[in-house]
């Protein structure tokens, strides 16, 4: 009998070690301001620290991808590994915007530096990966929009029945809203709102359709609402413990009012620390307010979906 094993084997012992290795694995999600790691273990995606680093603003005064900031990903892809060293890296808005010879450059760049690839994600990717993880777990036949909220790019799906009907890539986010109003960065905004929100809209493509629900993705919109204080109540839509509440569109712009022009930033940032991600959140209010005035939606669902569903979906479906 030969010592040496058979094919069959062979493949149980790889698939085997693929189990154990990859039931364990990080998704980074690399945005225009915002560095999102995430640990899937299962079925349990848990996000761990955020790290800001704003390439798009970067992007924009310098002409290229800061050194430094690509310094900032390389080390916290390292620091990663002490974790697991199966990582998964996955660009958005700026690395979509990258010229062809750029985006080869940073390509090679990455994977000399990591050992890892790196994956730019197209908006339609990214509308795809997010509705997964809003539509997924749920039991609704009516009408949602998604809206997938980031630093450089606003995406959002119109579902119905569970099948989307209408997408639209938006080339501006919070960041951009920000650059345009310094002022909202401030402890109190001075800006009129209706001006701020005037120029958003400016930005933005209306869509065909319309939504009376609106389930805000793409960042951690439950800590943001909590933290303030904005008075939610339970979903009475559908059931499904990642989008447990929901908020009345009159009740969030009477909020949004007031973390506008009464609540002290400064407060919150001591308050709550993430100062970076703090300071772009009325910016976001603004994209927020623009896709709800587009939608003529009545009601928002906040959540911190992500499009680590659907990325870890499709990861799982490799093996």
């Amino acid at each position: 009998m030969s010592s040496h094993p058979d094919q069959e084997e062979i493949v149980f012992a790889v698939s085997f070690w693929y189990t154990i290795t990859m039931n364990k694995f990080i998704i980074i999600e690399v945005g225009s301001t915002n560095t999102k790691p995430y640990l899937v273990e299962g079925d349990n995606i848990t996000e761990l620290p955020i790290k800001p680093i704003h390439f798009k603003d970067n992007y924009r005064k310098s002409g290229k991808i800061l050194t430094s900031d690509k310094q900032e990903l390389f080390d916290l892809v390292e620091k990663l590994r002490t974790i697991t060293p199966n990582i998964f890296v996955y660009g958005t808005s700026i690395f979509r915007n990258l010229s062809n010879k750029e985006c080869a450059a940073w390509l090679k760049e990455f994977k000399t530096a990591t050992g890892l690839s790196f994956e730019t994600v197209t908006a339609d990717m990214e509308n795809d990966y997010t509705v997964h993880g809003v539509t997924s777990g749920i039991n609704y036949s009516g009408r949602l929009a998604v809206m997938i909220g980031g630093g450089g790019s606003t995406e959002l799906a119109i579902i119905e029945n569970g099948q989307t009907v209408e997408t639209i890539n938006h080339g501006f986010g919070a960041g951009d809203i920000t650059h345009a109003f310094p002022d909202l960065a401030g402890d109190r905004a001075t800006s009129s709102f209706d001006q701020v929100l005037d120029h958003a809209k400016g930005l933005a493509s209306p869509p065909q359709s319309q939504a009376d629900l609106l389930v805000l993705a793409g960042g951690d919109y439950l800590m943001f609402y909590e933290t303030l204080g904005y008075p939610l109540v339970r979903n009475s839509f559908y059931t499904d413990q990642k989008q447990p509440f929901q908020i009345d569109a009159a009740t969030m712009h009477a909020c949004d009012q007031d973390f506008f022009y009464k609540t002290s930033l400064n407060d919150v940032i001591e308050r709550a620390g993430n100062e970076q991600w703090w300071r772009g959140t009325r910016g976001m209010r603004i994209c927020v307010k623009t896709i709800v005035d587009l939608l003529d939606a009545k009601h928002i669902i906040p959540s911190r979906i992500s499009m680590v569903y659907g990325i870890a979906r499709d990861i799982g479906n490799r093996k």
